[in-house]
């Protein structure tokens, strides 16, 4: 079973190359352009994990990230343009699970996201077992 992943990024050539990138990973893909479309492809479509910029029109990362934690067990990744301490730690008290900048290298990227989602994997099992 592949993973789903919601990539959040209001910058279609982020969300295009993120999207290439994730997709021979093998992962299946959505997009959202916005913070209030992020909350509700997450309620629909119910992603493994959101991969979440912050700063967005309409609704920003950090005003969906609490909403989006709050529906169900999906994982939250930011990828932010901003990597001060103060915002990192903002988004992990939010809600995230990662937090890497949009200038980490592609692999570091990919690399968080299968560790995420074997994190989660390998709770659940727990939890099952």
């Amino acid at each position: 079973m592949s993973h789903r992943i919601l990539i959040v990024d209001d910058q279609d050539g982020i969300r295009r190359r993120l999207r290439s990138l994730l997709e021979r990973a093998g992962f299946q893909v959505c997009e959202a352009v916005n913070g209030k479309q992020a909350v509700e492809k997450s309620k629909e479509l119910r992603p493994d994990l959101v991969l979440l910029d912050l700063s967005m029109p309409v609704m920003t990362g950090l005003e969906a990230l609490p909403l989006i934690a709050q529906l169900n067990s999906t994982k939250i990744l930011v990828l932010a343009v901003e990597e001060s301490d103060e915002v990192k730690q903002e988004a992990l008290r939010l809600g995230a699970d990662g937090y890497i900048g949009k200038s980490s290298p592609l692999e570091f990227l990919v690399a968080e996201v299968r560790r995420l989602l074997t994190t989660a994997l390998v709770l659940a099992m727990a939890f099952c077992a």
